[in-house]
């Protein structure tokens, strides 16, 4: 009985560096080093303690040790992933509520400025009065994203301005477009020609002539702030009108519309 546990002991401490050393050769579904190890150990401990019945029973215990070691290994890869998506997930998260933020502040912005009432002109002033006190009077409009349609609050502002340069007889109206930084340049150059087209529309549907219209664009070439948001989008789809009078001041082009 002896020499039976010694052999099982030598060949259990041999057996171990041998399949450590074959181990790169394995392919899936082969032990792994530490079952191999558990269950030979196992084995010779259990043949030193109980005989071959003991060999057996140590061998499964090995075997099933070293399975519970590779397993512990896995659930720390795990948990170590879990705490990246974690962490991912939190900025995104944060992320995402500021940029609702930005929309929310953008769409209390443009309700106020849609519920304001208009700016009327008395147009029942002399043109003398009128020419004093209404020489470079201007009007901003804002547009929808990719659109140059004249929002409806805006015609009565526009129709008053028309009545105030039909008794103006030097006056003229200028008109200058401009567009957000979102999209392609030239598109944008144009879409800002289009909206000042449409503004001149609406003027000489009001009797205005149209040699006493000036048109400009100028796209997205002259944003209101340096830095592009959502907010700030809004603001540079506009279209600048003004009511000059040549008599006393010469025609700008641009001038004070940055």
């Amino acid at each position: 009985m002896t020499k039976f546990l010694t052999s099982v002991l030598l060949c259990s401490l041999v057996s171990v560096p041998a399949l450590a050393d074959t181990e790169k050769a394995s392919y899936g579904d082969d032990p792994s080093s530490q079952e191999t190890t558990g269950f030979f150990t196992g084995v010779a401990l259990g043949a030193l303690a109980g005989g071959p019945p003991g060999a057996i029973v140590g061998g499964a215990l090995g075997a099933v040790f070293g399975d519970g070691w590779h397993a512990r290994q896995e659930v720390g890869l795990l948990q170590v992933d879990l705490v990246q998506s974690q962490q991912a997930f939190n900025r995104l998260t944060e992320k995402s509520a500021n940029l609702q933020r930005e929309y929310q502040l953008a769409l209390g912005q443009l309700d106020s400025m849609r519920s304001q009432k208009p700016q009327l002109f008395n147009v029942a002033s002399t043109p003398g009065e009128l020419s004093s006190c209404c020489d470079n009077a201007g009007l901003s409009l804002h547009f929808r994203s990719g659109s140059s349609d004249i929002e409806p609050q805006y015609a009565e502002q526009l129709a008053s301005m028309a009545k105030m340069a039909g008794l103006l007889r030097t006056s003229r109206i200028e008109i200058v477009g401009y567009a957000d930084r979102n999209g392609d340049a030239e598109m944008n150059l144009n879409l800002s020609k289009q909206r000042s087209n449409s503004v001149k529309a609406f003027f000489k549907r009001m009797g205005v002539q149209n040699s006493e219209i000036t048109t400009l664009a100028y796209g997205e070439t002259l944003p209101l702030q340096p830095s592009q948001s959502f907010e700030s989008d809004f603001f540079d789809r506009r279209v600048i009108v003004r009511l000059r009078d040549p008599s006393k001041q010469m025609l700008t082009q641009g001038a004070g519309d940055k």
